[in-house]
């Protein structure tokens, strides 16, 4: 399912879940607020008849109050009750709809009934003071009972329950009709909104479409939200690492293929010239020169692959505390065989056990590596000198040859790949020493080339650092 499905369904079961439950709460709100609106004014009405009365005690007529009440209309019948049969006999018209259906009755002391309005009947109709409900002339009634201070007169006021549920229930009814359309026009309104949120993403999902292999641009965040430019970042530093990547491998499929090329045509020929051989003697030696640049080709295929391998992304998840000092002595000993055919003498010296942070094969490649250059390019009967020492709180380790050594104009050129010092015949690829460049970057190690005797000779310094 779409982001936009989701967004929309849960936006709009969050939208009716707050908007039901806020109506509902609207609604008892109403309800509450609206009775106790009514309520106040019935026990005002109730003060102000028992007022009157109160006011025209020494006349002891209150006829002159009903006359005041009925032309001020400050009750409304809603219909007007025979005495004698207690029938209703006539609806009166209302002032308003909402107006206040009101009736009262005035009681002295001793139960005798001094004043009423036409709607209510001679009986009490509240045999106790505060609020009531009650039913009468075929409605409910909502009653306020008060006695006055000296306890001479209580006067009761009555109002017609309906008045109040038509109010509540036409506010209810309106806002009602108004969270019907807000529903849809929220929906409406979030519709668009995600819409214009997601446009950013359309946007990108459609720069990302148009890269490929040949086209690996960094995609566009201008004016794009955060949360997509994180997208956006991450997939720039994804492209930028295979960008470059890539560009490795065109380079090192560019360069092999070069540097293939030359052997395999030296094998070739070879091959040509033991089949036309005329003797024996031709034909084993051009099959030895064909088994000499098979090796050549294999040396310089393997160093290409180890090279290939060695890709940040997956270097970092393999690193781990490896002894230094006996991963050293290791590939010295497998070099063993080598140096004894030339007659050269490998001396290790070291201290302590130096751990540093690597991985395995990587680290064992570049101490492989100029271990065997060294013994490589140093003359036969010549001396290796390998030291292991902590510098300066760095796993440090030497390599130092009496050899034809590097020309100082050169030392920079032969870390490039297939880059060979000129008058050296001893066979090699010049891949090595990038290898050995390599791990150093992964590694974040420093490495240094320099002479080690005055005029002649090669030192190479690599440093690590410790683990703590």
């Amino acid at each position: 399912m779409s982001i936009r499905y989701h967004l929309m369904l849960r936006l709009l079961i969050v939208s009716l879940l707050l908007v039901g439950g806020g109506a509902i709460f609207g609604y008892k709100d109403l309800q509450y607020e609206s009775r106790e609106l009514f309520d106040a004014q019935l026990a005002r009405s109730a003060r102000l008849i028992l007022s009157l009365v109160q006011a025209d005690i020494e006349n002891n007529d209150y006829s002159s109050i009903q006359q005041f009440l009925n032309e001020n209309q400050l009750f409304t019948p809603s219909a007007i009750i025979d005495d004698e049969t207690n029938d209703v006999e006539e609806e009166l018209d209302s002032g308003h709809i909402y107006e206040t259906k009101l009736g009262f009755q005035v009681w002295d002391n001793v139960g005798n009934l001094i004043l009423k309005s036409p709607n209510v009947p001679l009986t009490a109709i509240s045999q106790q003071n505060g609020f009531a409900n009650k039913n009468f002339l075929n409605n409910d009634w909502r009653i306020f009972s008060l006695t006055s201070r000296d306890s001479r007169y209580r006067c009761i006021a009555a109002e017609r329950i309906d008045v109040r549920n038509d109010l509540i229930g036409k506010i209810s009814s309106d806002l009602s009709i108004l969270f019907i359309i807000l529903i849809p026009a929220l929906f409406i309104t979030m519709w668009f909104a995600i819409n214009q949120g997601l446009s950013t993403l359309q946007n990108l999902a459609r720069q990302i479409d148009t890269r490929g292999a040949d086209k690996l641009d960094s995609v566009s965040d201008d004016s794009t939200p955060t949360e997509i430019k994180t997208i956006s970042n991450a997939l720039n530093q994804l492209l930028s690492r295979l960008k470059k990547a890539l560009a490795v491998e065109k380079r090192i499929t560019s360069d092999a293929a070069h540097e293939l090329r030359t052997p395999l045509s030296a094998v070739k020929i070879h091959a040509e010239l033991a089949q036309s051989a005329n003797n024996e003697k031709d034909r084993k030696n051009s099959i030895a020169q064909i088994l000499l640049g098979i090796d050549r080709t294999t040396h310089l295929v393997d160093q290409i692959l180890a090279l290939a391998r060695l890709e940040p992304a997956s270097f970092g998840e393999n690193l781990q505390a490896l002894c230094l000092t006996r991963l050293v002595i290791d590939e010295v000993a497998m070099l063993v065989p080598l140096s004894h055919k030339k007659d050269i003498d490998i001396s290790v010296s070291e201290n302590e056990d130096l751990m540093i942070y690597a991985e395995d094969t990587s680290l064992r490649a570049l101490v492989r590596n100029l271990l065997n250059n060294a013994v490589s390019y140093t003359q036969q009967g010549g001396t290796i000198e390998v030291f292991l020492s902590k510098i300066e709180n760095k796993a440090c380790l030497v390599i130092k040859d009496n050899g034809p050594g590097i020309p100082a104009a050169e030392r920079e050129q032969v870390l490039q790949r297939f880059y060979r010092v000129e008058n050296h015949h001893t066979p090699g690829c010049g891949i090595g020493l990038s290898i050995v460049i390599r791990v150093v970057e992964l590694l974040n190690a420093s490495f240094k080339m320099e002479e080690s005797e005055p005029g002649r000779g090669l030192k190479v310094t690599v440093c690590f650092s410790l683990v703590k």
